[in-house]
């Protein structure tokens, strides 16, 4: 398979990794044992907090977003702080803050527009998002303390999707500027924008590894939705899913794996990739939808969707599968599109 040829791009300065994994006093990883996700056991779609896994006669779910309408795509910060979320509670959607024991909530955004898929960068402070406030969707970067807001594309297209680099200086994005979907960086301390892919098929939902050395993103060459990988200019690309539509990566902790999902038919499933072995592991192998995979901050597990007992769940496994799947949620309501580690959620893309 020949894909289109990729335009060089100028040089860039090397991206900074993302710190190591944060470790106790005995030198084991400390992660925050709580998990994001969405529910409908309000009756709305609200965005709950679970600190471990749900018990029938012990530990409940903390409702952080309490909208009463739609609310949804989660960006935890890296301090494990805040929750920033997008809501349909005054008309439009707006972007809205909560600390993360949902004792405070504000909203961050105010227009006549709609403002959607925030992210909290590697500060805790900034968060970029996407707003169709000037006639076309663009990119804007916003002060959660101060209410700044500062408009960081302006093109005629659309650019959409903003994803922040391990480094609080860059983000990647995707436009169609130039007819078709390609994958873009963006340069915040100087505004330049270098155009990373250049294809005509589209490039969607691109992300940023946590060790600053790549890009993930999907491409449909051959009739299904593969995932790729490439370094950040555009060079080295290697396939990662073969058969299927592939959706809904997300990276480890340390940027060396990957988890997405893949359907085939009325099934979908949850994988991982291991970029340092090029090994490929399957997680789920039930006969209908597992979706949505996002893992712990440790990388030792992964989370994801499945109605594997009816109604809609959260459950967790081993991340190279071959072990216990073990239940997160137990609601008899629908819990789906759970966030461990600080990133984007995906799963709830369009909401």
């Amino acid at each position: 398979m020949v894909l289109d040829p990729i335009l060089p791009v100028p040089p860039i300065v090397e991206v900074k990794a993302a710190p190591e994994v944060k470790v106790d006093k005995n030198g084991i990883a400390a992660c925050p044992n709580w998990i994001l996700f969405h529910s409908f056991r309000t009756g709305n779609l609200d965005v709950f907090r679970l600190d471990g896994i749900e018990e029938p006669d012990g530990l409940e779910a903390i409702n952080l977003s309490n909208g009463g309408t739609m609310d949804s795509r989660p960006s935890r910060s890296p301090n494990d702080e805040w929750v920033v979320f997008q809501s349909d509670r005054d008309g439009n959607v707006e972007l809205y803050l909560v600390d993360s024991n949902g004792q405070s909530a504000s909203r961050l955004t105010n227009t006549n527009s709609d403002n959607i898929n925030a992210m909290f960068g590697p500060n805790s402070q900034t968060v970029v998002y996407q707003s169709n406030r000037t006639g076309n969707w663009d990119i804007f970067l916003l002060n959660k303390d101060t209410g700044e807001e500062v408009q960081l594309t302006d093109d005629t297209g659309n650019d959409v999707n903003p994803f922040y680099s391990p480094d609080e200086n860059w983000i990647t994005f995707q436009s169609n500027r130039t007819g078709s979907w390609n994958v873009y960086i963006y340069d915040i301390s100087t505004g330049q924008e270098y155009q990373v892919t250049s294809f005509s098929t589209d490039v969607l939902f691109p992300s940023w590894s946590p060790n600053g050395k790549q890009l993930a993103f999907f491409i449909n060459v051959s009739g299904t939705w593969d995932l790729y990988v490439s370094d950040i200019k555009g060079e080295n690309f290697k396939q990662i899913s073969i058969g299927g539509d592939a959706g809904n990566a997300t990276w480890s902790p340390e940027g060396n794996r990957i988890a997405y999902q893949v359907t085939v038919g009325d099934n979908t499933d949850i994988f991982t990739f291991d970029l340092t072995t090029n090994k490929e592991y399957q997680l789920t192998t039930f006969g209908g939808v597992d979706s949505a995979p996002t893992w712990n901050c440790g990388g030792t597990d992964v989370s994801f969707t499945s109605n594997r007992e009816g109604d809609p769940n959260i459950y967790s496994t081993w991340w190279q599968g071959g072990g216990d799947i073990y239940g997160i949620t137990l609601h008899p309501s629908t819990d789906k599109w759970s966030q461990w580690s600080p990133s984007k959620e995906p799963g709830s893309r369009g909401y």
